[in-house]
C-alpha cells in the first residue's frame, strides 16, 4: 500500500502545538479509513494519540483517501506519571489501515527547522521522528507562572463577586413572581424569549422569573444546573475524604481491595481472582461492589470508598471508575484495570479524541492504571491509545473469565443445567441471537427491533433451528414473539450469563458485540447482521477494519442473513485465525497470570 504525511506547518505556543497535515492512502477497502497514530516520548513513558482528521476525502475513480488535520494538542497534559520531568519529546507518525500497520512512516516536512516556542521548545525533524527539544527559561517561566497566578486570583474574585450577586437577586424573587405572575396572564408583556410559543403557562411563569434573575445576576434557577451543583459537590467532598484519609493513615502493605460499580457481587473476572487469593492469610482483601452514581452514594459509601482507594497497596477494578480519578493516587499505591472485554474491537476514549463521547485531552480518567490486563500483546496498542497510558502498563495475561472455555467439566455441567432448564432445546440446532446496543450511554440506549421480525426469520431458517435472544443489559424493551413461535423462540435477555449460553449454542448472530471473541474460543460459526454499518463506522468506529477483521460473513438485510442459514454458508474456517490472532495462550490459565500479576503489584 502507497502513502505519504505531509506537514505543511506546526504552531508552538507555550504548552500546546497544532499540526496543519495532509496525509494520502491508496484506498484499501471501500468501508475502512486510515488511523494516523503520533507516537509520544519522553524517555519515560510513551503516549499514543490519533491524528484527528478535518476532513477526509475518498476519491474511487483515482482509488486514494485524502486526509488533513488541524487540531490544537496540550504538550503539558501528553504524559501522566512523568508530565512534569522537563525531558526532550519525541513523535513519529504510525498508520493503521485496512491489514496494513506502520511504525515510524516516512514524513515530509518543511521546512526542516521549525518555529521556537517562546518558552518550552524547539522543534526539529530527526530522521523519522520529530523533536521537541526542552528549552528551559526560568525568567519567561517565572513571568508566566507569575501571569498565571494573577489570573488565578482575578478569576476567584470575579466568582464570588457573581454569586453575591446571585445571593441578593433571590432577595427580589418575591417581586419576580408577582412579574412572571401578571405575565402569564397576559396583564403585562414577556421580558423577551422565554421559552417555546406552545410551552405551557407554568413553564412560560418560571421562563420569566429566569429572566429577571438572569439580567441581574447571571445565572438562573435550574433544576438541571441544581443537579450537577450538587454532584459536583459531591465529588468535591470524596476527594477531600479521601485527602484527609491520606493524611491520617498509611498505606496498608498487604490490602487489596476490589472496587466495582457494575456488580453487586462477586462475579465475572472478579470471581475467578478472589478464588485464587482468598485463602492467602496474608491478605487483607475489601470488597467494594455497588452500582451508584456519585449522586446517590451516602456519605459512609463515599467514606468508605475514598478510605480503600487511600490505604490499599492494590486497587482492583473492571471497569471505568470515575470517581477513582478524582484522587491523586498515592505513588506506593497500584491501580490494576481488569478490564472486562476480550481483544479490541470498538473504539473508546482517547481515540475517541474529537469525537462524541470521546475523552478529552484534560481529562484524568483512565490515566493512573499501573496495569491493564489484555488477552494479547496484539492489542496492546489499542489499550494504551485508548486509555492514554504507556504501552508497557498494558500486559497481555489474558481474561480470567475465558477460563471456563477451557474447563470441560464446567461446559458439561452449564450444557446439563441448560437442558434441564430448558428441555425443548435438546432436539434443536441452537441460534443465538446477541446484537449490541444502540444510543451513546445506558439512559439513551435501545435496539431498533423493526430490522429483526422473528416471524420472517423463523418462517425462513425451518423447524430445525430453536432461537435464543439476548439482547445487551441496556436494552429494556423485548422482540415481540408471534404466539406460533412460542415453542422455538426463547428472550433470556434478562436471564443466564451470555456466555454459559455460548456453551448450548450451534450458530451466533450479532452485529458489533465483542463476544465475537470469546464465541471465537469454542469456534462457533458467527454470522454478522450488520444493517448500519456505514454509519456505525462514521459514529463509533472500530480498531480494525471491520471487513477483514470479523471472523464470518456479513449482512446487510435479513433476507441475506437468513439464505447464509438455509445454505450454512458461515466462513467458519475464519474463526480459528480470529482466535490466534486476539488470545496469546489457550491454557485456560489466565487467572493464574493476573493473580501473579497482583502478588507482583504488591511487591513494588
Amino acid at each position: 500500500m502507497n502513502y505519504s504525511i505531509h506537514i505543511d506547518e506546526i504552531h508552538i505556543e507555550g504548552n500546546t502545538f497544532r499540526f496543519v497535515v495532509t496525509g494520502v492512502f491508496d484506498i484499501v477497502s471501500s468501508l475502512a479509513k486510515p488511523k494516523v497514530i503520533m507516537h509520544f516520548s519522553n524517555g519515560i513513558e510513551d503516549r499514543r494519540i490519533p491524528l484527528v482528521f478535518a476532513t477526509l476525502n475518498r476519491n474511487e475513480d483515482e482509488g486514494v483517501i485524502e486526509i488533513t488535520s488541524n487540531y490544537v494538542y496540550l504538550l503539558d497534559r501528553l504524559f501522566w506519571k512523568s508530565r512534569n520531568c522537563g525531558n526532550d519529546i519525541t513523535m513519529c507518525f504510525n498508520l493503521l489501515y485496512g491489514e496494513c500497520y506502520e511504525e515510524k512512516i516516512e514524513v515530509d516536512m518543511t521546512p526542516a527547522l521549525l518555529e521556537q516556542d517562546k518558552l518550552c521548545y524547539v522543534c526539529r525533524l530527526e530522521g523519522k521522528a520529530i523533536r521537541f527539544i526542552h528549552q528551559p527559561d526560568f525568567v519567561q517561566r517565572l513571568a508566566k507562572y507569575e501571569r498565571g497566578q494573577s489570573n488565578k486570583v482575578k478569576t476567584a474574585v470575579g466568582k464570588v463577586y457573581s454569586w453575591v450577586v446571585f445571593a441578593c437577586s433571590l432577595c427580589l424573587l418575591p417581586w419576580m413572581a408577582l412579574d412572571a405572575l401578571l405575565a402569564t396572564f397576559h396583564f403585562i408583556k414577556y421580558p423577551g424569549k422565554v421559552g417555546k410559543a406552545d410551552a405551557s403557562r407554568l413553564r412560560k411563569f418560571w421562563g420569566h422569573i429566569n429572566v429577571r434573575l438572569s439580567s441581574l445576576s447571571g445565572h438562573k434557577i435550574s433544576v438541571r444546573k441544581a443537579k450537577a451543583f450538587y454532584r459536583k459537590c459531591k465529588c468535591g467532598y470524596i476527594r477531600a475524604s479521601f485527602n484527609r484519609t491520606k493524611k491520617k493513615c498509611a498505606v496498608e502493605d498487604y490490602r487489596i481491595s476490589f472496587i466495582s460499580l457494575r456488580r453487586t457481587d462477586i462475579s465475572g473476572n472478579f470471581a475467578f481472582v478472589y478464588e485464587k487469593m482468598k485463602d492467602n492469610p496474608n491478605l487483607e482483601i475489601e470488597m467494594y461492589l455497588d452500582p451508584k452514581d456519585i449522586a446517590d452514594m451516602s456519605k459512609k459509601e463515599m467514606d468508605r470508598f475514598a478510605y480503600l482507594c487511600a490505604t490499599s497497596k492494590v486497587v482492583v477494578l473492571d471497569e471505568f471508575t470515575p470517581y477513582i480519578h478524582y484522587f491523586d493516587i498515592r505513588p506506593e499505591t497500584r491501580v490494576v484495570q481488569l478490564w472486562h472485554a476480550c481483544g479490541a474491537f470498538k473504539t473508546f476514549g482517547f481515540t475517541r479524541l474529537g469525537k462524541p463521547k470521546g475523552s478529552p485531552q484534560k481529562t484524568r480518567n483512565h490515566r493512573n492504571y499501573d496495569y491493564v490486563t489484555v488477552s494479547t500483546k496484539n492489542v496492546k496498542i489499542c489499550h494504551s491509545e485508548g486509555f492514554g497510558i504507556p504501552t508497557d502498563h498494558v500486559v497481555p495475561t489474558g481474561i480470567p473469565r475465558t477460563d471456563v472455555f477451557f474447563d470441560e467439566a464446567y461446559k458439561a455441567n452449564m450444557q446439563k443445567s441448560l437442558y434441564e432448564q430448558y428441555p425443548q432445546l435438546k432436539e434443536k440446532k441452537v441460534i443465538l441471537y446477541a446484537p449490541t446496543f444502540r444510543g451513546d450511554v445506558k439512559e439513551t440506549a435501545y435496539y431498533p427491533m423493526e430490522k429483526f421480525r422473528v416471524d420472517e426469520f423463523m418462517d425462513a431458517v425451518g423447524d430445525e433451528y430453536f432461537l435464543i435472544i439476548k439482547h445487551h443489559p441496556f436494552v429494556t424493551e423485548k422482540h415481540p414473539v408471534p404466539e406460533k413461535y412460542r415453542n422455538r423462540v426463547l428472550d433470556l435477555s434478562e436471564q443466564t450469563e451470555l456466555n454459559d449460553l455460548m456453551f448450548i449454542t450451534d450458530i451466533i448472530i450479532t452485529d458489533y458485540s465483542s463476544l465475537v471473541f470469546e464465541a471465537s474460543l469454542l469456534d462457533i460459526p458467527m454470522l454478522f447482521y450488520t444493517f448500519d454499518l456505514r454509519n456505525y463506522i462514521e459514529t463509533r468506529d472500530f480498531y480494525f477494519d471491520f471487513e477483514s477483521f470479523v471472523p464470518g460473513h456479513f449482512f446487510f438485510t435479513q433476507k441475506m442473513l437468513e439464505k447464509a442459514i438455509v445454505e450454512k454458508d458461515f466462513a467458519q474456517e475464519k474463526v480459528s485465525d480470529f482466535a490466534q490472532r486476539f488470545f496469546d495462550d489457550f491454557d485456560g490459565k489466565s487467572t493464574d497470570r493476573v493473580v501473579e500479576l497482583l502478588y507482583q503489584a504488591l511487591s513494588e
